[in-house]
């Protein structure tokens, strides 16, 4: 079995996937998500780099996916912030919805606030 390692036996059920190759085989309970450990027997599989991927966890290494709607991101404009990537227009003032791509923000509570509604609502008088 090419994940665990351990000899296929005469009559055991195998799984083949041709885009691995002729010569690798996995019990079907190995043949599974490299990332997540979903079980892809009766699932579309994909294989790169020698590894297994569920669809969500092969997209995921091809594109980046937006923290605010868990979207795949197909623009080349999008923004890294809080560790995590958005579309430009989902990197929002949690007070007022203003887009904070490229501007000066300050977090409150963990959440994202422009520098006007932070002075306006959280600032100290």
């Amino acid at each position: 079995c090419y994940h665990c390692k351990l000899n296929m036996k005469e009559g055991d059920p195998a799984i083949y996937a041709e885009r691995a190759g002729y010569d690798k085989l996995w019990h079907p309970g190995c043949f599974i998500c490299c990332t997540c450990g979903e079980l892809l027997v009766d699932m579309i599989y994909f294989w790169k780099n020698g590894n297994l991927y569920c669809g969500r966890h092969y997209c995921d290494s091809e594109r980046p996916r937006c923290a605010g709607c868990d979207e795949l991101i197909f623009s080349n404009e999008y923004t890294l912030a809080e560790g995590q990537n958005w579309h430009l227009k989902h990197f929002c003032c949690f007070d007022c919805d203003c887009v904070l791509a490229g501007i000066t923000y300050l977090t409150v509570n963990d959440k994202p606030v422009c520098k006007s509604c932070y002075m306006k609502n959280h600032a100290v008088v």
